[in-house]
């Protein structure tokens, strides 16, 4: 017997029993296999954004998980070294491909070149002081389904290099926004919902809008003295999606002291 199928791993989502998060799973066995002991974890994700609608929480909780358990653990691990077992764990469970390199940024980050931290390439972009970010889900999207499609690269690759190649000549969110919807539009991942809230965002006052990948959901930027009105004309035109805003974080991955610490 090996020293991972040793080890009991149980992962809760909001305190909920998670079997399908299996990415989370993969990465906590190979840090503990690199260990001559047997384990019981318990991984309790607190996740408030929805799940398997591109909002890299896959990736983040893979991420922040490995985080927690090297520091619990007393284990001497770089930030990279856990950015690449996160990003391994993405590729090979079909469930992202670029998300860790951004995560350990944090900020507004265009990932230039593919790979893990440490290997892949990314760029930090200027995002406007006093604005926003608003979203708005109405559904998921498949990631390992997508992924999985035979032909997607050949379907994809063209339209990404030129988006890519639009946005290195100018690096601002406004040329990023539009690339990226005329992206999703070209290869066929915008549906009818995807659109008609991509619509209703720069309605409400949104300086651009595109959809995340993967899921049928959509993130646009608002000034922050405009926020609460566009909020307020989104769930009413739209009472059928789950509409929220949030701060641009800057800092990346870390640890934080709990909100209730037991004393």
């Amino acid at each position: 017997m090996s020293k991972a199928s040793q080890t009991r791993i149980k992962i809760r989502i909001n305190s909920k029993p998670a079997p399908e998060a299996r990415t989370t799973k993969w990465a906590v066995n190979e840090i503990l296999g690199q260990l001559s002991k047997h384990f019981e974890v318990t991984v309790d994700l607190k996740v408030r954004v929805p799940v398997k609608a591109g909002f890299g929480t896959s990736a983040a909780g893979t991420l922040a998980t490995c985080l927690a358990l090297t520091d619990a653990l007393g284990l001497s691990k770089s930030l990279n070294e856990l950015g690449r077992i996160t990003h391994v764990a993405e590729v090979l469970n079909g469930t992202g491909l670029g998300t860790a390199s951004a995560l350990l940024q944090g900020g507004f980050i265009l990932v230039t070149e593919p790979g893990a931290p440490g290997v892949g390439l990314v760029d930090r972009l200027l995002f406007p002081r006093n604005h926003v970010v608003i979203c708005a889900y109405v559904g998921p999207i498949s990631t390992h389904y997508v992924l999985n499609e035979s032909n997607l690269a050949r379907r994809i690759n063209p339209s990404a290099r030129r988006v890519m190649e639009i946005v290195r000549k100018k690096p601002d969110l406004r040329t990023f926004l539009d690339e990226a919807r005329k992206f999703s539009d070209h290869v066929g991942f915008q549906t009818t919902n995807v659109s008609r809230l991509m619509a209703g965002m720069i309605a409400a006052g949104a300086i651009g809008t595109a959809q995340n990948m993967l899921g049928e959901a959509v993130h646009g930027v608002v000034p922050q003295e405009k926020s609460a009105e566009a909020l307020k004309k989104l769930r009413k035109d739209h009472p059928s999606a789950q509409i929220f805003a949030s701060p641009l974080d800057n800092q990346g991955v870390r640890l934080v002291e709990p909100s209730n610490p037991k004393r």
